[in-house]
């Protein structure tokens, strides 16, 4: 079973959209539109009468909620949505407590989708033994509740199809790259879209351009990006 996230576009290139239980990893530098995407996909769930939990390391729920408003995603008229704002540095005190709490607060929700936006935040905190291990839990998490996951992070600095740190590929079902592509350094970016990896599913590698609109992400599927 696909669940859709609520792209067109981007659905069209998974073959119907994300499989059911899946863990995704959504990379890109700065103003890509990571959380757009995460934000589209809970949207798209709650549409569909499927509970969603949004937890973010950065903004708080009245900053979510208004920039999901503003690209046309009133995520404020549904009932069967948690938001949840954590400090990073109280999860790394207290991680234990996030393992033993999160399955829970998942279950009495009856979540069916989750966006954890942006897992780089918590990892900058961790060295990479560390991050292997807290990555690897939360995936364990997603996986023992029977959630469908997306963890938005920063790309490589100079990899844009890697994450910051090398790691969420690995520990991730499939992973989706957003990221800016220029002919020159005079000419305006391109945005493209890439599915870099999806277990399972036979998708182009190709990346396709898309546009963040006042409606969300537009992703052309048919088009090529030069």
């Amino acid at each position: 079973m696909r669940l859709s996230t609520g792209i067109v576009g981007l659905d069209a290139i998974l073959g119907g959209g994300i499989p059911k239980g899946y863990v995704v990893a959504v990379i890109g530098s700065y103003g890509t539109g990571k959380t757009t995407l995460g934000l589209h996909f809970i949207y798209e769930g709650l549409k569909n009468g499927e509970s969603g939990i949004i937890l973010s390391f950065d903004e708080d729920e009245e900053s979510i909620l208004r920039n999901a408003k503003s690209i046309g995603l009133s995520l404020e008229n549904f009932k069967n949505l948690q938001i949840i704002r954590l400090e990073a540095l109280t999860v790394k005190k207290s991680f234990e407590r996030i393992e033993s709490e999160l399955p829970e607060l998942i279950r009495n929700l009856n979540a069916n989708r989750m966006l954890i936006d942006s897992i780089s935040v918590l990892e900058t905190l961790f060295s990479d033994h560390e991050r292997y291990q807290i990555l690897s839990s939360m995936k364990r998490i997603m996986k023992f509740s029977g959630v469908t996951a997306i963890f938005t992070s920063e790309a490589d600095k100079y990899l844009p199809t890697a994450s910051k740190y090398g790691i969420l590929e690995y520990i991730c079902d499939g992973m989706i790259c957003l990221k800016m592509i220029r002919k020159s350094e005079l000419d305006e970016p391109t945005l493209g879209l890439e599915v870099v990896k999806m277990r399972g599913i036979k998708h182009s590698r190709k990346p396709k351009p898309y546009m963040i609109t006042e409606r969300g992400i537009v992703v052309y599927e048919e088009a090529e990006v030069f």
